[in-house]
C-alpha cells in the first residue's frame, strides 16, 4: 500500500479563510457601527445591513454582540454566499436566525428597512461613473430607516495611484472555526492606474509557508473615488449630513493609532483609510 500524500497548504484553506485572517476586522467594524449610531441617534442599533456581504462574517459577528441584533446581507456572488454558509454562518447556532441574506444586487429595494447600512472593504468602487454610484447612493438612502445611517470605507492617499505591491507576514492567524491557519504572507498589488479614467486595478496574492502561491485570489477593477467626489454624492443622493472619520498618528511609532475620529482636515498621507458618514 503506497503512503498517504500530506495535502499541501492551499489544500487546507482556501482564499476565503486567508482573506478573513488577512483583510477583514468585522470586530472594528461593528463596534464602529454602534459608536457611531449612538451618538448620532441615542438610541442602540439593533438592525444593521452589509451591502457587498460576501462571506457574511460582518453579519455574523454583528448578531454575535446582542440577542436583539439583526444583520442583512446582500450579495450577489453565489459561491461566496454559499462560502459564508458553510463557513460561518452555520457556526452561529440559534443566532442563524438572526440573519437574513438576499442573494440580489444592492440596487434592489428590500421590504425591511435598516437603522445602518455599511459597505465596506472599498467594494462600491465597482460603480464607475457618477451616474452609477449616485444610483446606489441613492437605494441606500432609500432603504434606510428615518435618520439611519449609510457607511462606506475608503482608501486614499499619495501612495495610492501609484503602481505599487506590498506584502504582510500573517501568523497565528484562525479559520472561523477555531483551527489554525498555516503562517502566510498577504501580497496586495496595485497593478495599474489610469489617471484620466481613475480606473484603478488591483489583486491580491497570498503565499503559504513552503511557497505554495495563491496567485490573483481575488481582483478589483474599481474606480479609485476621491472624498470629496463621494462626499458630494452623498449629498445628491439626500444624505442631511456627511461626516469623514480617520485614523490618528503616533509620532512615537510614525503609525496610525487605530482610534477613528471625525475631522474636518487631515494630512494626505502616502495611504489612508476612512469612514463616511451621511445621515439620512
Amino acid at each position: 500500500m503506497s503512503p498517504k500524500l500530506k495535502k499541501p497548504a492551499s489544500a487546507q484553506a482556501d482564499k476565503f479563510d486567508f482573506y478573513l485572517a488577512s483583510v477583514q476586522c468585522p470586530e472594528a467594524d461593528a463596534e464602529f457601527f454602534e459608536e457611531v449610531y449612538r451618538a448620532h441617534t441615542g438610541r442602540e442599533l439593533r438592525v444593521m445591513r452589509e451591502d457587498f456581504c460576501g462571506t457574511a462574517a460582518l453579519c455574523a459577528e454583528w448578531v454575535r454582540r446582542h440577542e436583539d441584533n439583526q444583520a442583512i446581507g446582500v450579495d450577489l456572488c453565489a459561491e461566496t454566499l454559499s462560502w459564508g454558509e458553510k463557513h460561518i454562518l452555520s457556526l452561529l447556532g440559534d443566532r442563524r436566525q438572526n440573519v437574513v441574506i438576499h442573494e440580489e444586487t444592492v440596487l434592489a429595494p428590500l421590504e425591511q428597512k435598516s437603522q445602518l447600512t455599511s459597505a465596506q472593504n472599498f467594494s462600491y468602487n465597482i460603480f464607475k461613473t457618477p451616474e452609477e454610484l449616485l444610483v446606489y447612493f441613492k437605494a441606500a438612502y432609500q432603504n434606510l430607516e428615518e435618520d439611519g445611517l449609510f457607511v462606506i470605507d475608503m482608501m486614499g492617499g499619495t501612495d495610492a495611484m501609484c503602481e505599487d505591491s506590498q506584502d504582510r507576514k500573517i501568523t497565528g492567524a484562525k479559520k472561523p472555526d477555531g483551527t489554525a491557519l498555516p503562517p502566510f504572507t498577504y501580497t496586495w498589488e496595485q497593478a495599474a492606474y489610469n489617471p484620466i479614467t481613475g480606473d484603478f486595478l488591483c489583486h491580491i496574492h497570498f503565499t503559504v509557508k513552503r511557497g505554495t502561491k495563491i496567485q490573483k485570489a481575488f481582483t478589483y477593477d474599481w474606480r479609485l473615488w476621491t472624498l470629496p467626489e463621494v462626499r458630494d454624492l452623498f449629498l445628491q443622493a439626500g444624505f442631511q449630513t456627511v461626516e469623514v472619520y480617520t485614523e490618528g498618528w503616533d509620532e512615537d511609532s510614525d503609525d496610525t493609532d487605530g482610534l477613528f475620529e471625525k475631522r474636518e482636515e487631515f494630512e494626505n498621507e502616502g495611504t489612508w483609510i476612512a469612514y463616511i458618514v451621511g445621515k439620512k
